[in-house]
């Protein structure tokens, strides 16, 4: 491994926090292959980056869920014991409205091994799922209908995932249905 220098490292000093308005979910029984970790990586950037794409099943895909503007975050926090740390990444989002194809997803989702995928406001994204491991609904905060006319309806949802590694995902999001190779 090849330390570098490690400067401020904002492009044109973007620094914006957040995510992007829409979040990726899929269910991790669909997935066919996943990236992997970096081989023998020889720079910081390459221990930083999965390698390969997300695969889905034939016949399967991932989905897109809407999330109001500054009401998405991913946050990283360090778990485990000296000589077994490791990572949660926690993906707390809103979605407005109480409509039934939302609370649906809620009922679907409660109990199930999920992937996910996040972009940040840089353009990064993060994949919450691996080979060994799924997303897990966690949480269901600031949900409800609010208490004044002027406050929002909707459905706060956390979505945990554990992971040895830190990564970004430079694949692609399999938005459309897998078709069978010849």
């Amino acid at each position: 491994m090849d330390f570098a220098d490690i400067g401020k490292l904002l492009v044109d000093g973007k620094n914006l926090g957040g995510l992007a308005q829409r979040i990726y979910f899929g269910l991790w029984n669909d997935v066919l292959s996943w990236p992997v970790d970096p081989a023998t990586p020889l720079t910081l950037d390459a221990l930083g980056t999965a390698t390969g794409e997300l695969v889905m099943k034939e016949g399967k895909r991932m989905f897109e869920l809407y999330t109001t503007e500054d009401a998405a975050k991913l946050d990283i926090n360090v778990i485990g014991e000296e000589g077994g740390k490791g990572y949660e990444y926690l993906l707390h989002i809103f979605a407005p409205g109480l409509h039934k194809k939302l609370l649906g997803f809620m009922n679907a989702t409660k109990n199930e091994d999920l992937v996910l995928i996040a972009q940040d406001s840089a353009g990064q994204f993060y994949l919450l799922g691996c080979e060994i491991r799924s997303a897990k609904f966690q949480a269901s905060d600031a949900s409800g209908t609010g208490s004044t006319t002027d406050g929002r309806r909707g459905l706060g949802m956390t979505f945990a995932y554990r992971t040895h590694s830190l990564y970004t995902y430079t694949g692609s999001i399999p938005l459309t249905a897998a078709v069978p190779t010849p």
